[in-house]
């Protein structure tokens, strides 16, 4: 696989896992008090969160260090690094609703140094 095709498998996979993370932070106690037996399946366990780092951290940073290795552009690590930041305090803070904002914090900052990815492969012509 070239490294296009990778930044764009990349891209990708890591926008859809973290817009994962957002519906999953935002819908969760909605569904849960909807829903209270939901509490008993594992949508409501830490290891959930766990486990979409463990899927987001490795292509976020490989779409975006390539995307950042081809266009020069430095916005777009920023954005990447803040949004990891604010997606593995949120993971790890305690319950409640300063986990989930910051978790929905995370995402949106990693989907736009992932959208500003795209824009920059656009402008350059690089088929992603």
């Amino acid at each position: 696989m070239n490294q296009i095709k990778l930044q764009k498998f990349a891209d990708y996979t890591s926008m859809s896992l973290v817009g994962i993370c957002a519906v999953h932070c935002f819908l969760t106690p909605v569904a849960l008090i909807l829903f209270p037996v939901l509490g008993l399946t594992f949508l409501s366990e830490e290891i959930f969160h766990e486990l979409m780092l463990l899927l987001v951290i490795p292509a976020s940073v490989i779409a975006i260090f390539l995307g950042c290795r081809r266009h020069k552009d430095f916005n777009v690590i920023m954005l990447g690094a803040l949004g990891l930041c604010f997606l593995l305090v949120g993971a790890f803070a305690s319950e409640g609703y300063w986990e989930s904002v910051l978790t929905l914090i995370g995402a949106f900052t990693m989907v736009s140094g992932h959208l500003r990815n795209f824009r920059l492969c656009r402008k350059d012509g690089c088929e992603h």
